[in-house]
């Protein structure tokens, strides 16, 4: 916005939240490459806590055609753009065994302190403004996700 107001230039501004899929960094810390590392190569996988914190994944390409209804759309107020399904850390620990066809056991650990009990965007103003929404569901982004990893963590599964 001080762009904006500095030099008139048109912009817009797009929250982004919990984007995942292919070309991910396999050790970037954050839980879908965790979880499908860990059920990729055996390992246990851990969930932190009970496992029933809540977060919204958006696959990557729901979050390209979002940033580009943001660039195009009429409005210049801030747009969040994700998903507005949750599931818990436990939940996806389960679907990223299942869809990997993985035997790894799932652990818990210790909850750190900051990490937040539910993390979802409220997008109505994305719906309703832009007309945009995800449309590629979990088990699907998942999915294509997986063989990504497969390949980036040389598994021949």
């Amino acid at each position: 916005m001080a762009y904006n107001r500095a030099h008139g230039v048109d912009t817009r501004i797009m929250r982004i939240f919990n984007t995942y899929g292919p070309l991910m960094r396999t050790d970037d810390g954050r839980v879908i490459p965790n979880y499908f590392r860990q059920a990729l190569t055996g390992e246990p996988i851990t969930v932190y806590g009970d496992g029933t914190q809540t977060r919204s994944l958006c696959y990557v390409d729901d979050l390209v055609t979002g940033a580009l209804a943001v660039l195009d759309g009429p409005d210049p107020r801030p747009v969040n753009i994700g998903a507005q399904d949750e599931v818990t850390m436990l939940e996806l620990a389960q679907i990223i065994k299942r869809v990997a066809g993985s035997s790894s056991e799932i652990v818990f650990r210790p909850l750190p302190e900051d990490d937040p009990k539910q993390r979802r965007p409220d997008t109505t103003r994305a719906r309703e403004v832009l007309g945009w929404e995800p449309t590629v569901s979990m088990e699907d982004g998942l999915a294509r996700t997986l063989e990504y990893f497969k390949t980036a963590l040389s598994v021949t599964r």
